[in-house]
């Protein structure tokens, strides 16, 4: 080990953030899980999610950044108040934004306005923590004029306790906000759809069910991350403290006086240390310092090690108790509460590892399954084969005869079966209605045709009703839908992106959307990915577009079937069969985008 490790156990995560949704939705509360104290990791963000949080909460843009290019593609709130001069890359990144000021709302909404979008934004009210939020006299008429703003819309409110000024929540502040609520609503004539009622701190309150049943949203960090409340930081029942771990190495060990020899001065830090006299003692330095960590949020795991005190690049330690078995080399390890976890998430000398559960772990593994006769095609042979080997997968091949159970067969985590070649829809939805107790999809296609989408849906089967919700149905990219397919995605309310919504709003905005509304609940994604659609921007996506969705889908770590559609005579015009053909011609490379090919290495299903 070169230097200082913290490990991060995302089974326990998972697992506490369970325990906090549960309890939250006992009181009709949902839960945004925060993750900045981790500088945004995006396996956090989805332990949390996979535990129930309905969005993620942070506080710097550069971590919404990461989460996004981690493949995080739930709603994200920027909890720290925006600053005026990153307004537009605000509306870009995020969701929904916690707000005090009017000329910063005003600018957000000129922004969105000129997207084509609307930015939703939570009023924070301040009561009497004195951090961030607006004055309560001036709660209405902040309103007024935020209310005539176009491109903003009011979610709500908001109040932070316990951060800045240590208020504590209680049943009378919180109501203070709902009475607020009330007035905004009434005055205003207009329905609010969240009051976000603190942090964990609010947690004592909500257990003693205490909350008021109007506050409906609670951003929980610390009791999610390190099992704690955080008025008194108790352990939290049904919760692990030890989600993140420090190891640090032993690289000094000597037996010396407890007390310096010698006249004492301030240190290096501008302190006059206070030294008790407890004769010889077995001392040991650890490579780490206050450089990395704040020392005095770490407690040792074996409670015979006591903390010393420590210098920029040095942690003292008094091993006495433990002289027989301390050795150099050997690793001491530590339970950081939130300031040392913070400190050292931040750190760049602090490496990060992540234990996977071993449910999740398989799914690292990269495998994959080439379904149908195209894969024998000479295009994809030439190439396709070479580039899975140097992505380090392993693959088979079936014929086209491959049956529903056959495919459902090969879907379990870690691999991935791609159809390819026409006719493989039905099997292909039946596999993953079989395989999985639910699951979305995006359909990636030109035209949609009343038979294809019937095939689609496969509403007569039992199985495929019930694991493919309507809800779970995106379709993105076409130009041209038959009039009976259109009243059928009307009468269903099936979420379709246009070509022409993908001209005038960021494509990777919609892909998220995408994401979100096929993934939200589900157990993973079915791609249907048709060639024609791919035309280089003739008609269609462009070959840089397509690679992003595809890019995209990979980082979401989500996709579990991948079928492809190489037809490559999707209509009678020449300029049709033309870009159609070229589409195919990239099809080989659009799948290994797919798979995890990047241009600066692997990414990774």
């Amino acid at each position: 080990m070169a230097g200082p490790v913290i490990e991060v156990d995302i089974d326990k995560i998972e697992k506490n953030a369970r325990t906090m949704v549960s309890l939250c939705s006992d009181h009709g509360i949902d839960v945004t899980g925060v993750t900045k104290v981790t500088c945004g990791m995006p396996q956090v963000a989805q332990a949390m999610i996979r535990g129930g949080v309905t969005q993620i909460g942070e506080s710097r843009l550069e971590n919404i950044h990461r989460l996004r290019a981690g493949g995080v593609n739930r709603p994200v709130m920027l909890l720290r108040i925006p600053p005026l001069s990153a307004a537009e890359e605000i509306v870009r990144s995020v969701d929904v934004s916690l707000n005090s000021e009017i000329s910063v709302i005003r600018r957000l909404g000129q922004i969105a306005e000129s997207l084509g979008t609307i930015h939703r934004v939570i009023l924070m009210v301040d009561l009497g923590d004195l951090r961030e939020g607006i004055w309560p006299e001036d709660l209405l008429p902040m309103v007024r004029e935020v209310l005539d703003l176009p491109g903003i819309k009011i979610q709500g409110l908001g109040t932070n306790l316990t951060c800045y000024g240590g208020v504590i929540p209680t049943e009378e502040n919180l109501q203070q906000l709902v009475d607020y609520a009330h007035r905004v609503e009434d005055r205003f004539g207009i329905a609010l759809e969240t009051l976000s009622g603190g942090n964990s701190s609010t947690l004592p309150l909500l257990a003693a069910g205490k909350v008021p049943r109007e506050i409906n949203n609670l951003r929980l960090g610390e009791s999610i991350l390190l099992g704690r409340e955080t008025l008194g930081r108790s352990a939290w029942p049904g919760t692990f403290q030890d989600g993140f771990c420090l190891r640090a190495e032993l690289i000094e060990l000597k037996k010396k006086p407890s007390v310096p020899i010698g006249e004492i001065g301030q240190d290096a830090f501008g302190r006059t240390p206070v030294f008790e006299d407890r004769g010889a003692m077995v001392r040991g330095i650890l490579n780490i310092g206050r450089e990395d960590v704040d020392v005095e949020g770490l407690t040792p795991v074996d409670p015979a090690v006591q903390i010393l005190g420590a210098s920029s690049d040095h942690l003292l330690v008094d091993l006495t108790a433990r002289a027989e078995t301390a050795e150099l080399g050997q690793e001491i390890r530590f339970i950081p509460g939130y300031s040392a976890l913070l400190a050292g998430m931040t750190s760049a000398y602090v490496a990060k590892r992540v234990i996977m559960p071993p449910h999740l772990e398989e799914q690292t593994q990269r495998r994959v399954a080439l379904v149908g006769s195209l894969f024998n095609a000479e295009k994809y042979a030439a190439n396709l084969t070479e580039w899975l080997d140097r992505l380090e997968y392993k693959y088979e091949k079936l014929g086209d005869g491959a049956s529903a159970d056959e495919i459902g067969r090969l879907i379990h985590p870690g691999k991935v079966p791609v159809l390819g070649g026409r006719q493989f829809t039905s099997r292909g939805v039946a596999a993953a209605a079989r395989a999985m107790g639910s699951f979305g999809l995006i359909w990636v296609d030109s035209t949609v045709s009343h038979e294809e989408l019937l095939r689609v849906l496969a509403r007569e089967n039992e199985t495929v009703s019930a694991s493919l919700s309507l809800d779970n149905i995106v379709l993105l990219g076409p130009r041209e839908i038959e009039p009976e397919a259109a009243r059928l995605i009307r009468r269903d309310n099936i979420t379709v992106f246009t070509m022409e919504e993908i001209s005038l709003l960021p494509l990777r905005e919609i892909i998220r959307q995408a994401l979100n509304r096929s993934c939200g609940g589900t157990q993973g994604l079915y791609l249907k990915f048709a060639g024609r659609v791919a035309d280089n921007g003739n008609d269609g996506l462009t070959n840089r577009e397509t690679h992003l969705i595809m890019e995209m889908v990979a980082a979401s770590r989500t996709l579990r079937v991948l079928e492809l559609d190489d037809d490559e005579t999707p209509g009678a015009e020449d300029r049709y069969i033309r870009s159609s053909r070229e589409a195919s011609a990239n099809m080989p490379r659009f799948l290994l985008s797919a798979l995890g090919k990047r241009i600066l290495g692997q990414g990774g299903l």
